[in-house]
């Protein structure tokens, strides 16, 4: 450990590092860096001063925590050894004072070494020997590389409590403050260059002033933009390869690179897992469980990895970043803040070290190849549309056969390689018709007609005509104006995402009080309920979306009225966001929960900034925190939509003037037949009271069995009794 700490503060200032092992007890690392002034050296290896404040600097350094020369002088002096410091031509030998603790130099001599510094490092015989002592600092040189290019921090990775903690600890001028941002201050009666600069008045800050004088403001505006983080090369390592960019909250918004690689040593047995910080290896107790629902946990994370083959595996795990808080104050990171985009490259990678050796096509080459045939099979020919899922049946086999899998995710196929092959390949699939199964439904209100959101259903649906006339006065519609579609029976849609809450809705009739209809779905809307929200939205409705808080609900809300390649909108859809928005969530004190994110963070949360998330929403799923809908209960889900829908202006609906009429005139007309009716029953049911009944009913029932022996008595009864009453 201690070794390894030289070898980071080494690597941390210079290009070129090397590591010698003399002898069991005694080690050599040597650097082309800058050196070390010989008044500083007693100072920097110093057992009892307290850490440096550069572990307050956001970069992503080896040596950001500050004390790796104290920790290293510390296990020298312990055991009972020495240090030799050569640097600018001055040889240093250092020990400590029995009495008093402090570092002392014990000889001083001249040194060759005029450029770098060349540190050796004896252990006395109080420390055990061991013979991989040199593992991880060779490990950190293999390694070596700029973690970030060029090696500064950025004013945006602070927080206004991390800068004042920085200020706090500095040092020196302002200038050399703003140098660890890229910024170079001037005084105003100083450097004429300086005021042709259009930013040169806010840069009229005494270069000599105490550190204070600069504020995290001012940075934000003079700094460059920040430095690239730089990945670990993905062939350092062997197996399957994943790594995943995000934005991490530890006092500020930091980028963070998460790489992992995973390969599986067999079904039983430990696992072997490294942790790298900032291209280091890192002390840290780390474990995974694997098989079924697995886990990953250590450094004050567990986090979930979804279903991941069960076996022993070789993980090494990759973080750079330019902040890095410790759960302790020794060196073991904290990962929290990293959870989702560990657990996303975690899993991944796990699941990706099983898949199979492809032999010959990939899937993608092999469907494109049997996509035309397995239509044609699906489809008799073409001559009857075919269901989505048919087609990936007929297609299955071949597909197998020709890349030597085992299975197909028939997802993939239903939903990513077939609306592919069809875009790509408009000539052959131009009179193709393809259908996809209900995703879930549109509830009219009052009438409860419930349209699948399937294509074919939908297609029916918005095939249908309007009714404008009155309708016949007797009819199975009861007393509800005939209508089909928008218009003068609702006049907005609310979309929900899920549909677990029609229950709720029908017992306190929100539909009706407020004539909308409900579409609900299972997940990201399909074709066909684009189409419907497409038809509807150029009538002039608008569609009111409530969601969940995390990143698959708003895709959800950003997606419904945007283009795909699989739908093109004719018109722009008045698309609303009802919610459930942080600030709802924060004031209704709901419960959030862990979420996954998968693929590249970064686009992720890009993605969720241009569906509409605002910047605390995106901090909070950037997090990997998420909140449902079901975190409301029954009252407050209900009293936050009442809310919702009045914001947007959602009313009662009333016809126009014209259908309003024919309405009334139908009313009067049912009203007159109603009366006439119940005189007709009155003067019937004396009759059929007149009439004397035949005596063999029962044998006239058997007779009407013998005939048709599935009929209800009563229907037989009916039979028998045909004529009866005539003469009467």
């Amino acid at each position: 450990m201690a070794i390894k700490e030289l070898v980071d503060n080494a690597l941390d200032a210079a290009a070129t590092v090397t590591l010698v092992e003399v002898d069991i007890n005694t080690f050599v690392i040597s650097d082309n860096g800058p050196g070390i002034a010989p008044e500083k050296v007693v100072e920097l290896f110093s057992v009892t001063r307290p850490m440096m404040s550069t572990k307050l600097i956001r970069r992503p350094t080896r040596g950001m925590v500050g004390n790796g020369l104290r920790v290293a002088t510390g296990a020298a002096f312990a055991s009972g050894g020495k240090i030799i410091v050569e640097s600018r031509k001055v040889r240093q030998e250092l020990d400590f004072d029995r009495t008093t603790g402090e570092t002392i130099v014990t000889a001083t001599d001249d040194s060759d070494i005029a450029a770098g510094t060349r540190i050796t490092i004896r252990f006395g015989d109080a420390l055990p020997i061991d013979p991989q002592a040199t593992a991880w600092g060779n490990q950190a040189i293999q390694l070596a590389g700029p973690a970030a290019k060029p090696m500064r921090t950025h004013p945006s990775w602070y927080s206004a409590p991390a800068f004042t903690e920085l200020i706090e600890a500095a040092r020196g001028t302002a200038q050399d403050l703003a140098n660890l941002f890229g910024v170079e201050l001037c005084n105003a009666s100083g450097d004429p260059v300086e005021r042709g600069q259009p930013d040169a008045s806010e840069r009229y800050i005494d270069p000599e002033a105490p550190a204070s004088e600069l504020s995290l403001d001012v940075l934000n505006r003079l700094a460059p933009p920040p430095p690239k983080l730089l990945p670990v090369p993905e062939d350092s390592f062997g197996g399957a390869y994943r790594s995943e960019k995000a934005l991490a909250v530890i006092g500020g918004a930091v980028p963070v690179i998460v790489q992992v690689w995973a390969r599986q040593k067999g079904r039983n047995g430990a696992d072997d897992i490294t942790l790298i910080v900032n291209r280091t290896p890192t002390v840290a107790e780390l474990s995974l469980y694997s098989g079924g629902d697995s886990y990953f946990k250590g450094c004050g994370l567990f986090c979930g990895l979804g279903r991941v083959p069960k076996g022993s595996y070789h993980l090494t795990i990759a973080i750079t970043t330019p902040a890095i808080a410790l759960i302790s104050d020794g060196k073991t990171p904290d990962l929290t803040p990293f959870r989702g985009c560990i657990a996303a490259a975690i899993g991944s990678a796990l699941r990706k070290s099983h898949r199979p050796i492809r032999r010959g096509y990939t899937i993608k080459d092999a469907a494109y190849l049997a996509m035309a045939e397995a239509y044609l099979r699906a489809s008799a020919g073409g001559t009857l549309p075919a269901n989505a899922r048919q087609i990936m049946y007929a297609a299955r086999p071949a597909i197998l056969e020709m890349t030597g899998h085992s299975k197909l995710n028939d997802v993939y196929f239903t939903q990513t390689l077939l609306p592919a092959f069809m875009e790509e390949n408009p000539e052959t699939s131009a009179h193709w018709d393809v259908v996809y199964d209900a995703r879930g439904h549109l509830v009219e209100p009052h009438t409860d007609h419930s349209i699948p959101l399937g294509t074919l259903h939908v297609r029916e649906y918005l095939q249908r005509q309007r009714r404008h006339g009155t309708g016949a006065l007797i009819s199975t519609a009861g007393g509800l104006h005939q209508t089909a579609g928008p218009g003068d029976r609702y006049g907005a849609v609310l979309f929900l995402e899920k549909e677990g809450f029609e229950p709720l809705l029908r017992a306190t009739r929100i539909a009706e009080r407020f004539d909308i209809a409900v579409m609900s779905t299972k997940g990201m809307s399909v074709v066909a309920a684009r189409a419907l929200v497409d038809r509807l939205s150029a009538q002039g409705l608008p569609i009111l979306v409530a969601h969940d808080l995390d990143i698959a609900g708003i895709r959800i809300f950003g997606t419904l009225g945007s283009d795909s390649t699989r739908y093109t909108f004719t018109s722009t859809p008045d698309i609303r966001r009802v919610g459930l928005r942080l600030e709802q969530a924060e004031e209704m004190r709901l419960q959030a929960e862990h979420q996954e994110i998968k693929g590249n963070h970064h686009k992720v949360m890009k993605g969720l900034q241009r569906y509409g998330a605002t910047h605390n929403e995106l901090l909070f799923l950037a997090d990997g925190r998420r909140v449902e809908l079901n975190a409301m209960s029954s009252d407050q889900f209900i009293e936050w939509l009442e809310a919702g829908l009045l914001e947007h202006g959602v009313q009662k609906v009333i016809p126009s003037v014209e259908i309003v009429e024919q309405r009334a005139r139908h009313i009067l007309g049912l009203q007159r037949i109603k009366q006439e009716i119940a005189d007709l029953e009155c003067r019937a049911r004396e009759q059929a009271a007149m009439v004397d009944l035949p005596a063999d009913l029962a044998e006239r029932i058997r007779c009407e069995f013998e005939r048709d022996p599935s009929i209800p008595w009563e229907d037989a009864l009916g039979l028998a009794l045909d004529g009866e009453g005539d003469a009467s």
